[in-house]
This record gives structure tokens, C-alpha cells and sequence, in this order.
């Protein structure tokens, strides 16, 4: 197979593994590691001899079809879901120090379960990461949606999954599936452009998925009061960041795992899931005489 070809496989093999068929116009935003005009890329897809197939305008590798109605459900879902976290996620972005709030993992791209929680991104302040993460924490307990590893019942329950510092936005982890992460980020609420400095400092995500083009932005923004201001300068004052830092691990630290915690970086999602698919995904386009 051509190059243009290997592109089309190894990004449909990717999306096999969170049973997720593609439209074409996500195929072709979504193409792992070659650049195609759209015309290209249409008549590669249209003449190839890969072993993928298509229905009611989805694109998957063959004996997948079934995932198409899978993915129509769970798009009906994720459409409730999603009214619920804008709601919740307005609340939140009365916190004075968070400058930006995507919705991440299933969520954003439509494809969550019924019972699945809901994962959010967040954006805070430099030098105010914990105390965002803080006092998130409390108005989610106060609103009844916080969810934490004792959660039993988590469904519509917010993960505050990845909250950084806008200083620490840069991912070095130059990878496939954080690359994904950060296209696919649904941005809820943006403050001073946070989105699009985002998404600036990973211009790296041209070189693996370089067809793909910023066409979203927050669903609602605003501009940093000088009330925000002024909460963060007295926050910053009374050196609040280092205490909060010092309470949340020590009230975590029976659960503390594989997660990241450092000043300006709070990943709660362990990562070894990132690795197990990067291996079976590597595995797999290796099967197919793919790099």
C-alpha cells in the first residue's frame, strides 16, 4: 500500500481501539502522520483496497459495522451528558483563578456509556494549580457531582482529572494519544484566550496529526476581572498554594498510584492506560507493515 493508504489504516486502527468509527471528514482530520489536500485524500479513500468498510456515512475496519449503531447511541448520551457539564463547568468558571475549562476523554468526542462520568480539563493560574483544584473540589461536593476514588456510584459524577498551571501547558510527552487528547479537548469556558495559547504551545500535534485545524472555541468567555485580580493577588500574598498542596496529598496519599502530582501539574488519571494502548496500537500497525 501507498503512503497515503498506510495513513487511512493506522488512523482507522486507532480508532478501533475505543470502538469509534470515523466520518470522513474526521478521518481526514484526524490522519496520523501525512499531510493530504482534501481531494487526495478523497480519491485515495475512494480507490483503495484496505480492508475497511463504510455505513450510513461512518468509515471502520471490516467486520466493525456493528460499532456504527454503538457509536449513534452513545452519541445520544453523550448529547444529555453534555448539557449537564455546561451547566456544572458555568458554576465552576466563577472560580477566580481558572483561566480555561475543556471537557476531555469520551465526552468530547461523543462516545461516553450511560453510566460514565464526565472528565474535565482545567487551566488555572500560575502558581494557583492546587488552590483551583481546591476549591473546584469543594463546589463540586457542594453541588453533589464531585467524584473521587471511593465514588460507587459515578455516573454524570465531574473527574477533575488534569489540572495545570498556564505556565505548564506544554506537553512534553510528544505522543499519539496525547495528541488525540488535546485535538479532541472540548473547550467549555475560556478566559483571556487560554484555549488558543493552548493550543499554541503543542504545535507539536501538526507533526503526527498534521491535516487537523483549530475550528472550535469556548462555548462562553471572559475576560479576567479586576475582582479576579484582586482574589489572586491575595491568594499569592498569603502563600495559600503551598498549604492546600500540603493538605490534598496528604488526604490522597493512600490512593496516590501511577498519578503526576508536582507544583502546577495535578494528572489524577494514572497512565498506564496510555501506555497499554500506545503498545497495542504499536503492535498492531506493525502486523501491517506499518510504522
Amino acid at each position: 500500500m501507498d503512503s497515503r493508504e498506510g495513513a487511512i489504516l493506522k488512523t482507522l486502527l486507532y480508532s478501533n481501539f475505543f470502538d469509534y468509527p470515523l466520518k470522513k471528514e474526521e478521518l481526514y482530520n484526524f490522519l496520523i502522520g501525512k499531510k493530504l489536500s482534501k481531494n487526495e485524500f478523497t480519491k485515495a479513500l475512494d480507490n483503495t483496497s484496505l480492508p475497511i468498510d463504510s455505513s450510513d456515512g461512518f468509515y471502520f475496519l471490516q467486520g466493525k459495522q456493528k460499532l456504527v449503531k454503538k457509536r449513534q447511541q452513545r452519541e445520544l448520551i453523550s448529547l444529555e451528558k453534555l448539557r449537564k457539564a455546561e451547566l456544572i463547568i458555568k458554576k465552576l468558571s466563577l472560580i477566580p483563578t481558572i483561566k480555561l475549562i475543556g471537557i476531555s476523554g469520551t465526552l468530547a468526542v461523543k462516545n461516553c456509556a450511560e453510566n460514565d462520568d464526565i472528565d474535565i480539563f482545567v487551566v488555572a493560574e500560575n502558581g494557583l494549580a492546587w488552590t483551583t483544584r481546591f476549591l473546584a473540589v469543594i463546589m463540586l461536593i457542594i453541588l453533589g457531582v464531585y467524584r473521587n476514588k471511593n465514588s460507587k456510584r459515578y455516573k454524570d459524577k465531574i473527574c477533575l482529572n488534569l489540572i495545570l498551571d498556564e505556565d505548564r501547558i506544554f506537553f512534553e510527552n510528544q505522543d499519539l494519544f496525547t495528541a488525540h487528547e488535546i485535538v479532541q479537548l472540548l473547550p467549555v469556558f475560556g478566559k483571556d484566550k487560554a484555549y488558543q495559547k493552548f493550543i499554541s504551545a503543542n504545535s507539536w500535534i501538526k507533526e503526527i496529526l498534521p491535516n487537523w485545524q483549530v475550528n472550535q472555541k469556548p462555548i462562553f468567555s471572559r475576560r479576567q476581572s479586576y475582582l479576579d485580580k484582586l482574589m489572586i493577588v491575595i491568594l499569592k500574598i498569603i502563600f495559600l498554594e503551598k498549604i492546600l498542596k500540603v493538605l490534598q496529598l496528604f488526604y490522597m496519599r493512600k490512593d496516590i498510584t501511577r498519578e503526576k502530582l508536582e507544583d502546577g501539574f495535578i494528572g489524577l488519571h494514572p497512565f498506564d492506560y496510555k501506555d497499554r494502548i500506545l503498545k497495542d496500537y504499536n503492535q498492531t500497525i506493525a502486523k501491517f507493515g506499518l510504522q
